[in-house]
């Protein structure tokens, strides 16, 4: 599935080529590419690296941390296509790679999950300052112990919080200002689990430690502390 992925990727950059604002971008970030994973390892570490934070993160290195996590990981390949499939205003993969900010964030939480994963002090604080950067660039908030599962579609995603013990399945879509939350009164394990095909509409709040069953949707700006069972709606 990559290798298509990447293929067409690579025919609708080349068709922006010739375009005096797009061709260098494309060129660059795209068709210099190997594979999917190095595309979009260069195209986060061209965002993540921008001079616009006092902790600057150097081009190269991000680069090659992307790369190490997200090349053999099935879940950058389904996220794409999740969103051209369940996100009407998606015209193409170059889109989708290059202009969507959700897929944007989502791809920075799974490199700075892989740091995270390396246990010590120093990979623990790179991760917090990916996230950080995400934070600033696009208001983004994804802890990066956070586990996300792959075909997830973070549509406009601005405003979005999910927080360190949150669990997300495959095939979830999760609309703006989404809070994946804690009540404030635990610790340890105290974030949401969310099921597979899962869609938290704008504005919902999810809080505490409980479960939202496989294929249920919560209705916009609706505030859920209880278990929602599978395939339920839940509103209000």
């Amino acid at each position: 599935r990559d290798d298509r992925i990447f293929a067409r990727l690579l025919d609708e950059a080349a068709g922006l080529e010739g375009s005096p604002l797009l061709g260098p971008a494309v060129q660059s970030q795209i068709l210099k590419s190997e594979d999917l994973a190095d595309a979009v390892g260069e195209v986060l570490a061209c965002r993540l690296a921008r001079a616009a934070s006092c902790i600057m993160l150097p081009r190269a290195e991000l680069k090659e941390a992307c790369v190490r996590a997200l090349r053999d990981d099935p879940r950058v390949g389904a996220d794409v296509t999740a969103i051209l499939a369940r996100d009407p205003a998606a015209i193409s993969y170059l889109q989708c790679v290059m202009f969507f900010k959700g897929f944007h964030a989502t791809q920075a939480q799974r490199v700075s999950a892989d740091f995270w994963r390396g246990g010590d002090l120093t990979s623990k604080h790179v991760a917090l300052a990916i996230q950080n950067r995400v934070s600033e660039l696009w208001a983004v908030d994804i802890h990066p112990a956070a586990s996300l599962g792959g075909g997830l579609l973070m549509d406009h995603a601005t405003g979005i919080v999910i927080g360190e013990t949150a669990v997300i399945g495959d095939n979830c879509t999760i609309l703006h200002s989404v809070t994946l939350g804690g009540t404030g009164k635990d610790r340890g394990d105290r974030h949401p689990k969310v099921g597979d095909r899962c869609t938290l509409g704008a504005g919902a709040t999810v809080l505490g430690n409980i479960r939202v069953g496989d294929g249920a949707t919560v209705g916009s700006q609706a505030v859920v502390t209880k278990d929602v069972p599978t395939g339920m709606t839940v509103i209000g």
